[in-house]
């Protein structure tokens, strides 16, 4: 998969620098909107919904002085790209900081080590923040965050639907929390502070890996927060370990992973379902004029054959791109169980594309690259109807207030994994929790990517 994609990016790019939109077109007089030229002639060539964008037709314009002049009716790169985005996409993206973007896709970013979630309060003003969990060993780790910690200040400023982007995602080198606490179904703030220092972390995707024994049940349980073809020996060992202490039930546990590489999810499959080696796992389709690159994946030979009948999952509206692929490019070939709320609801894909002034060498006088959706994705029975996430076949929300420790038997979601395991009745009305002082989660979605 690795070798198809950078084939398909390189031909793209190719494409791309030896076809001007016209062959009279002087850049050297208009070298002001070389970015834009890069941004238009890619989106045109590459975009999944190239045709059904207007200002991506063909035959829009007449002339050269017609297209230079509607490149410079926007205001910049930004403006000239939502200009030619599809109305529904939610997912395609532009940078001035490709670095950055290159680093988010190998799972290094500026960070401490505490994932969290943002939820908006009632008078849809105030934001609390909650650690899902914290990555071992990490600035956070070692300053005593915990997962289920609640913080309502930044560098002591109340947190709101305003400043949150600015106060937690502005790479600055570090930053305070104020700690909170509920009291009497309301927030308090906390008189604690705790200093967390940013600092460069690859992260280890594969979190927790553990065999749970129980009623006569093996149990492979696994929490896994990104798909990154890089980080696969982590897989190959786990699945290891589960094969040799013979689990005969898997729990993969994706509530909070965004997606990634589709080499990747294709990897994770074969380790799973290595007896249907061969089979079809998904269907990628790109453009009109990319049809030439449609293509079939198939389930990977692992070498490994686990003898599993069924596989449970479980999610959240966290769960996306990648993830939603495992389980729907998996469903049509073993029993899945889904455990949690909607999924998030990706079903297509892309890639970096960079200027490239030649095959090899990327433009040097910027740093601009886009991420635009260039196919979409179904699995072999031609299913990709899931934009609005993927129905769990158990309907369980998160409890804040009670979110127990990722891996123990008796955190909520995979209690309930193991409960259906073993046929036992399933209660979700105890296990789940509204709170009235709660409005909505922000998706954070730095990083919900499928490429």
């Amino acid at each position: 998969m690795r070798f198809f994609l950078k084939i398909l990016i390189i031909s793209f790019f190719i494409y791309s620098c030896s076809n001007d939109y016209d062959d009279n077109v002087n850049l050297s007089e208009n070298e002001n909107l070389n970015i834009e030229d890069f941004i238009y002639k890619s989106m045109n060539s590459y975009y999944l919904w190239n045709d059904s964008v207007q200002n991506l037709n063909d035959s829009k314009f007449v002339s050269d002085k017609d297209y230079f002049n509607f490149l410079e009716s926007s205001d910049g790169p930004y403006d000239l790209f939502d200009k030619l985005k599809f109305t529904d996409d939610r997912f395609s993206i532009i940078t001035n900081d490709y670095i950055r973007l290159q680093n988010q896709f190998n799972s290094i970013s500026l960070g401490n080590g505490m994932k969290f979630g943002l939820k908006v309060l009632e008078n849809n003003i105030d934001i609390i923040g909650y650690v899902r969990y914290v990555l071992d060993g990490s600035n956070a780790d070692l300053a005593g965050i915990k997962r289920g910690t609640f913080f309502s200040r930044v560098n002591q400023t109340k947190l709101n639907t305003d400043n949150y982007r600015e106060l937690l995602f502005s790479n600055s080198s570090s930053y305070s929390i104020g700690l909170a606490k509920l009291e009497n179904n309301e927030f308090k703030s906390l008189d604690e502070n705790i200093n967390l220092i940013n600092s460069e972390i690859l992260e280890k995707e594969l979190h927790t890996q553990k065999i749970i024994t129980i009623d006569n049940k093996r149990i492979g349980y696994l929490f896994y927060n990104g798909f990154n073809a890089s980080q696969e020996n982590d897989l190959s060992i786990a699945f290891e370990e589960f094969k040799n202490n013979n689990i005969n039930e898997l729990v993969v546990d994706l509530r909070y992973n965004p997606g990634g590489s589709v080499q990747n999810t294709q990897f994770l499959a074969g380790l799973i379902a290595g007896e249907k080696s061969g089979q079809i796992f998904a269907n990628m389709n790109y453009n009109k004029k990319l049809a030439r690159f449609n293509r079939q994946i198939e389930i990977i030979d692992s070498n490994l054959r686990l003898g599993l009948s069924r596989i449970n999952f479980l999610v959240s509206k966290n769960s996306a791109s990648a993830s939603e692929l495992l389980i729907n490019g998996l469903d049509p070939h073993i029993e899945t169980i889904v455990i949690g709320t909607n999924t998030y609801g990706k079903n297509v894909g892309g890639s970096i594309i960079y200027d490239y002034i030649s095959e090899q060498i990327i433009n040097p006088n910027h740093f601009w690259a886009l991420y635009p959706v260039i196919f979409s994705i179904s699995n072999s029975l031609g299913f990709d109807d899931y934009s609005s996430g993927l129905i769990p076949d158990i309907f369980l929300e998160e409890n804040l207030f009670n979110l127990g420790e990722i891996g123990n038997v008796n955190e909520p979601l995979l209690k309930i994994a193991i409960e259906h395991i073993i046929g036992r009745e399933i209660d979700t009305n105890k296990s789940s929790f509204h709170n009235q002082t709660i409005t909505k989660e922000i998706m954070i979605e730095n990083g919900l990517m499928f490429y």
